[in-house]
């Protein structure tokens, strides 16, 4: 069976929805060329690359999915590893950041040269690669990303946040100055906290550290992106991955394949931990750990004692809404002066916001509650899920990324990637998750848990679905 003739399949697209809207992301005007090439307009708002601090760019992450019209099953798609062969059009460059094992599992679009600003309607042409013959029909995925650029940091807020990270036994941030091996003990060189409770094991070269460049989701995982998610799986594997309910401002209702998420841009909470790690081998992306948590949060900067994300010990809590359950929710409250907007108390609001609320055109970071290089809600919201460093199976994660595939029969639904933690981790069980630490506080939570260096719950080891565990891939 040949693949569809370029006509046929754009007669096809009139009939099914190829306009996607995740995080601001607008994909629209999908076409089929000549049996290899995809075609597309994307945009996306308030994009920047700069040349002064934070020095950094934001992208899109760009993967693709196909379903055999013969069996109805959908799968990754490979995409040629040749950059010329991908066409972007100004003010847009691609990139391929050579992390696949295999094949190139998607690709970043970036602005090419320094600028701000929204995108608006750029024409985006990509090429396939081994594509077998068949019947297709595809959709493409765009996920913001922000470039959290190659750097040393500091891990630590002088030990005043509980379990916060020192160095050795003074009271000073540990400085992570490479990707090489990190020591816990007393010395002087070495990491340590001050309590047994909190304290990190040694940490072998391979486990990522921070230090390295990466990329990271801009926002949290949304309920519109895991339904996307769970919907393009296969009945036996939606069986162990579908989650719905209307449970503290969860909003998901119907079933599988057509699962229906009421409230798209809002954080998807109720995360197990094989749930987070299944929609990250999905879609190519990896968990972050908790060392590249402080670092996307706090960036290159001296550490401010008990600091949120934004740089200050000063906080508002978001608990009086505007246009509550639509795209453009966000948060009425005045912001104290210094400071920044989270959910968090447990008080109004009793679950998760819509992904970036409290950004608009004209925010500064402490307005926008954002991060030191852009990234959104790192302080509140749902709790951060990261790779801890506090268990042998922890250490041992070396930050491969996903693959777009997930596990099938026998044990169906599940990340199957090499390193990753207890991916296979029983949803009912509050300690097989040995590897999860929660980071960042949630809406449930006392701003405390908001801190950056504030560990409390870094050995939290729970696999199961709880109503304000959420969570964000890297790459």
């Amino acid at each position: 069976m040949q693949k569809k003739s370029p006509s046929f399949l754009s007669l096809f697209f009139l009939f099914i929805p190829f306009f996607l809207f995740g995080n601001n992301v607008q994909i629209s005007n999908v076409n089929l060329v000549n049996d290899s090439t995809i075609t597309f307009n994307i945009s996306w708002e308030n994009s920047w690359r700069v040349s002064v601090a934070p020095n950094n760019h934001d992208a899109v992450w760009l993967f693709l999915k196909r379903r055999d019209c013969a069996s109805g099953q959908w799968s990754h798609v490979e995409l040629s590893s040749v950059i010329a062969d991908h066409t972007v059009a100004a003010p847009l460059e691609a990139y391929i950041d050579g992390k696949d094992a295999t094949g190139t599992k998607g690709l970043f679009l970036r602005r090419s040269a320094d600028g701000t600003g929204n995108i608006n309607s750029t024409a985006i042409s990509i090429r396939m690669a081994a594509l077998p013959l068949g019947q297709y029909d595809f959709r493409v995925f765009g996920i913001e990303m922000v470039q959290i650029p190659q750097g040393g940091f500091q891990a630590g807020d002088g030990n005043i946040s509980a379990g916060s990270f020192r160095k050795g036994n003074s009271n000073d941030p540990y400085i992570v100055a490479s990707e090489a091996a990190i020591t816990s003990s007393t010395a002087a060189a070495s990491i340590y906290t001050s309590s047994s409770t909190y304290r990190p094991i040694s940490m072998p070269g391979n486990y990522p550290k921070g230090f390295a460049e990466i990329y990271s989701m801009k926002h949290e995982i949304s309920q519109g992106q895991y339904v996307d998610f769970v919907n393009l799986l296969t009945s036996d594997q939606a069986s162990n991955r579908q989650i719905t309910g209307t449970s503290n401002r969860l909003n998901i209702t119907g079933t599988w394949p057509v699962l229906v998420a009421n409230t798209p841009h809002r954080a998807m909470n109720y995360l197990g931990w094989a749930d987070f790690l299944a929609y990250l081998d999905w879609a190519a992306l990896r968990p972050m750990t908790e060392l590249e948590y402080e670092k996307i949060c706090r960036g290159p900067v001296t550490p401010v004692a008990s600091e949120f994300a934004w740089g200050t010990n000063i906080i508002t809590d978001a608990n009086t809404l505007v246009n509550d359950g639509t795209a453009t929710e966000q948060s009425s409250n005045p912001i104290v002066a210094g400071g920044g907007i989270a959910n968090y108390n447990n008080n109004t609001v009793l679950g998760p916001l819509r992904c970036g609320f409290a950004a608009k055109a004209a925010t500064s970071r402490l307005t926008a509650g954002s991060s030191y290089y852009g990234v959104m809600e790192m302080s509140g919201n749902v709790w951060e899920t990261t790779v801890s460093n506090r268990h042998a199976t922890a250490v041992a994660y070396t930050g491969n990324v996903g693959d777009g595939t997930i596990t099938v029969s026998p044990v169906p639904g599940y990340a199957d990637q090499a390193s990753w933690p207890t991916p296979t981790a029983a949803i009912t069980s509050s300690t097989a998750a040995l590897a999860r630490g929660i980071r960042g506080g949630a809406w449930s939570r006392a701003a405390v848990y908001l801190q950056v260096s504030n560990r409390t719950y870094i050995n939290s080891r729970d696999a199961r679905r709880i109503n304000d565990y959420g969570g964000r891939g890297v790459r």
